[in-house]
């Protein structure tokens, strides 16, 4: 029986950094190296934004999920970051929650359309969204990814 050949990748293919962010309820947002233009005639590489409701495990599960649809389905993708966005948290408020809706609000405003992956407005979506956040940071926080 002849013996199986082993291959290993020269460089590393999923790199996870210790950060202060990194929490149980947090924001990610997936940027692919390639830029996708939408309906406002922009463009952007961000391909999701989503929260972590079940702890601090989801932002990798999630990339690697999105990641394996992207190469298959998005011509010209050949690399997925992910980038976390979090808040100070508030007494009786699900803060990370609100940011998340916060941003998709943002970037439907910006783009004319929900990010490649998302299929849902957001899991909160209320007034007082915009009024926690300062439309100028959510604004700047979407166009840092645009091409």
């Amino acid at each position: 029986m002849r013996s199986l050949k082993i291959k290993c990748s020269k460089s590393p293919l999923l790199t996870v950094e210790r950060s202060k962010q990194w929490d149980r309820r947090m924001v990610y947002i997936l940027v692919s190296n390639k830029p996708y233009k939408y309906p406002s005639g922009r463009r952007s590489r961000i391909i999701y934004i989503g929260t972590t409701g079940e702890g601090g495990r989801r932002p990798a599960a999630s990339a690697m999920e999105k990641a394996t649809e992207a190469f298959s389905e998005l011509h010209g993708v050949k690399k997925i970051e992910v980038h976390i966005a979090t808040c100070r948290g508030r007494r009786r408020i699900k803060t990370w929650e609100h940011l998340e809706s916060a941003l998709l609000a943002t970037f439907r405003a910006l783009h004319f359309k929900l990010p490649t992956y998302n299929k849902k407005k957001g899991s909160v979506i209320f007034v007082e969204d915009i009024t926690l956040f300062r439309q100028q940071a959510l604004h700047k926080l979407i166009l840092q990814f645009a091409d």
